[in-house]
């Protein structure tokens, strides 16, 4: 497979390992010709940054919606990687459990009832589907995936990711393991039971199975469209 890929978009979902990727991408680019959004200062100006120079970027990653992108004329092609639902509802538990951000503090992650009202109260409905199309339904989520041949990624096929973008680009890429979650002391997904589940991740769990199911499918589709 010869390198078929000069420019290219990550939407990355938080809690999806994504750093590992960012650090190995970033270094495939180069510095200058990356950008990177993370934190909301970081969203904010590539929200007010102008098509022509965000374009001058050949990787654009971070945490913003193939929609978002699209708006500012980038169709680089995407990739993006999923989670299982309920396990990176686990990891996001740890993160804030142990974030020392001003926002996330006096409020107790460790209650399942906490989170999830936190959750709530900031809008983030199925927020793997919202990354894949702006908004947090299943159905335009598809469609996105299969209008804009988008490779997505179910985490446990992440070494799988990182072979073929490796056969892609020409190079070796590295699974560098960084900001992985440790699990002691939290819940255990098996023993999260709630009301507010379903409203919160039931399009993306819809999301996720879909992924899974098609995922050579469309892993085929991502690869032909590069040749197009």
């Amino acid at each position: 497979m010869t390198s078929s890929i000069n420019k290219l978009s990550f939407v990355h979902i938080p809690k999806t390992a994504g750093l590992s990727l960012q650090a190995e991408l970033e270094n495939y680019f180069g510095k200058e010709k990356t950008i990177r959004i993370g934190n909301q200062e970081e969203r904010e100006k590539f929200l007010s940054m102008k098509p022509e120079k965000l374009k001058s970027y050949d990787y654009i990653s971070g945490h913003i919606s193939v929609k978002e992108l699209s708006q500012k004329g980038v169709h680089y092609p995407i990739i993006s990687v999923l989670r299982e639902p309920v396990k990176r509802l686990v990891s996001l538990q740890h993160y804030l459990t142990n974030s020392n951000l001003d926002q996330h503090r006096g409020v107790d992650f460790n209650n399942i009832d906490m989170l999830l009202e936190y959750m709530l109260s900031r809008g983030e409905f199925n927020m793997q589907c919202w990354h894949l199309c702006g908004t947090p339904s299943f159905k335009l989520a598809t469609e996105s995936i299969k209008t804009n041949n988008i490779f997505v990624i179910p985490l446990e096929y992440y070494q799988d990711l990182l072979d073929t973008l490796s056969d892609l680009l020409g190079i070796s890429l590295k699974n560098r393991h960084i900001n992985v979650t440790k699990y002691t002391n939290l819940i255990q997904s098996d023993d999260i039971k709630h009301e507010l589940l379903d409203p919160l991740i039931g399009e993306d769990k819809k999301l996720y199975s879909y992924v899974k199911e098609n995922y050579k499918n469309l892993k085929r589709e991502f690869i032909q469209s590069l040749a197009r």
